[in-house]
């Protein structure tokens, strides 16, 4: 009889823990971006010193020391001088004389770096989807829109 009563459960206990959760809310990239970009406009209204470029996907830049370098490609090792933080004003990382292939950066350093020569002091509002998404990342929680203040000193287009 325990084996028949089983066999019986068995089967329900299966289905019931394939039932969806009506607490989760899809994601959807579109309205995130919508969201980024007035968070960012609210942020560029309250910050008047930014003057910015808004570069056709969305990321917004500002060059405030123009170089007088080369232009960094995607194939490109460039090292640079930065810091990170969020719009709160929370710094989540920094570092001197970092070095990484452009390529392998987020999304949105790779869009805006190419945009300016070595020498050049940038400072990038990217919005999440060019970041973290909405995914956390350390002191990032998800859907964060990412402020970096960059001082590309030399990309070596080997």
């Amino acid at each position: 009889m325990k084996k028949i009563l089983f066999l019986f459960l068995l089967p329900l206990a299966i289905f019931s823990s394939c039932s969806k959760n009506s607490d989760v809310v899809p994601y959807d990239a579109a309205k995130q971006a919508a969201i980024d970009d007035a968070t960012i406009k609210t942020y560029l209204t309250a910050h008047p010193e930014i003057t910015n470029v808004k570069d056709t996907l969305g990321v917004y830049y500002q060059v405030i020391t123009p170089g007088t370098g080369v232009y960094p490609t995607d194939a490109s090792t460039i090292n640079v001088n930065y810091t990170g933080t969020l719009l709160d004003g929370t710094q989540f990382d920094a570092n001197t004389n970092y070095s990484q292939t452009l390529g392998n950066l987020i999304l949105g350093w790779r869009i805006v770096l190419p945009h300016v020569r070595t020498g050049s002091k940038v400072l990038m509002l990217i919005p999440s989807v060019y970041g973290y998404g909405n995914y956390a990342t350390g002191k990032i929680p998800p859907n964060s829109v990412l402020l970096f203040s960059v001082t590309l000193i030399a990309p070596n287009n080997q």
